[in-house]
């Protein structure tokens, strides 16, 4: 019975998220991407949507509500900031179960708020909604550009450079940490956590920062990026994704991908490979720019603290990994799959 009815129907793993996505734009002739432009005569306006889930996005086992609350916000500018716009607007919809109280829900929305004062956020707006599945964050952001700026931004081209704004892989290196002491929580309650010596991936993940600084630097230098894509996902699929937008391959270099030593340190402990921690773990909140080749020296002199990971190709759809002796592995990532034939 089960079989027959399951007869014809294809699995969404199967197919991948990030096919699935496409294949349904292309019925509204609109192709993937992770946000929505608008422009008018002064400025050039670009919006982008997250939803947040308990016990996918999220464990409240282990993440304090004000912590949630300032990520959550950070998680909506990222993108925003990833393609040179500046936050200027958002909008909060939390869905609440019963078990959760107004001094819960104040704890939520410091966090939120701190990141909205920090980053002088002008519109803000928040409503709350009940939920039967916990905690659900919903949330709306706008970000504005000036529209000569928009207009000088480069077409991405063959060639052109792909950076990182910081380190990869300690946010999933810290959400191991917090797994890990759940279980042994959850096993003997009587036992503590031992979180001691692990700040710097615990904090990667539970507490992590934007540098809108660079936004800044990359301006009064007059480096423009051709595009940028937020990595939350792991590097894998934020190169993928950039490739599939602009038909174009990349090469990314194995060694030059930047990792922490307390990140190297903590992989080693769990028996985890730190390159697939950074290739496909999430919550990095670091920024994947690509920049003209032309912008290298300006690049390297103004913005050391950026790492030149590797180039786009005119390979289309081909982005590879890059060993140090020269071997070329394809770049796999998680919802990626084979493409549908309608």
């Amino acid at each position: 019975m089960t079989a027959e009815k399951n007869k014809g129907r294809t699995s969404i793993e199967k197919v991948g998220k990030i096919n699935l996505i496409d294949h349904l734009l292309s019925k509204a002739n609109n192709s993937i991407s992770d946000s929505i432009s608008l422009t008018d005569e002064n400025c050039c306006w670009i919006s982008s949507h997250k939803l947040l889930l308990e016990g996918i996005d999220f464990d409240l086992v282990y993440t304090p509500l004000k912590y949630l609350g300032y990520k959550s916000v950070l998680k909506s500018f990222g993108t925003l900031m990833a393609h040179n716009f500046h936050p200027y607007g958002v909008s909060l919809n939390i869905g609440l179960s019963k078990r959760f109280c107004v001094e819960d829900i104040e704890e939520l929305w410091a966090g939120a708020l701190a990141a909205i004062e920090e980053y002088n956020i002008s519109l803000v707006s928040l409503d709350l909604s009940s939920s039967l599945t916990g905690l659900t964050i919903s949330i709306s952001s706008q970000g504005k550009q000036k529209r000569e700026l928009f207009v000088q931004t480069p077409k991405v081209t063959s060639g052109d450079l792909l950076c990182i704004t910081g380190n990869l892989g300690a946010a999933y290196m810290g959400l191991q940490l917090l797994e890990r002491e759940k279980t042994v929580f959850n096993n003997n309650p009587m036992l503590q956590p031992k979180l001691d010596g692990y700040k710097f991936i615990l904090k990667s993940y539970l507490n992590p920062q934007l540098d809108i600084s660079i936004m800044e630097i990359l301006s009064n230098n007059g480096i423009i990026p051709s595009d940028g894509y937020f990595i939350t996902n792991g590097l894998a699929d934020s190169v993928k994704f950039l490739c599939k937008k602009h038909n174009m391959g990349a090469k990314i270099y194995l060694n030059r991908i930047p990792i922490a030593s307390e990140t190297f340190e903590m992989a080693a402990e769990f028996n985890i490979d730190a390159i697939t921690a950074a290739l496909n773990g999430g919550d990095d909140f670091q920024i994947l720019y690509s920049v003209p080749l032309s912008k290298y020296e300006e690049l390297k002199r103004e913005l050391p603290q950026i790492d030149i990971i590797g180039h786009l190709t005119s390979s289309i759809n081909s982005p590879v990994l890059v060993t140090p002796d020269g071997s070329e592995i394809e770049l796999k990532a998680q919802g990626w799959s084979e493409s549908i034939s309608d």
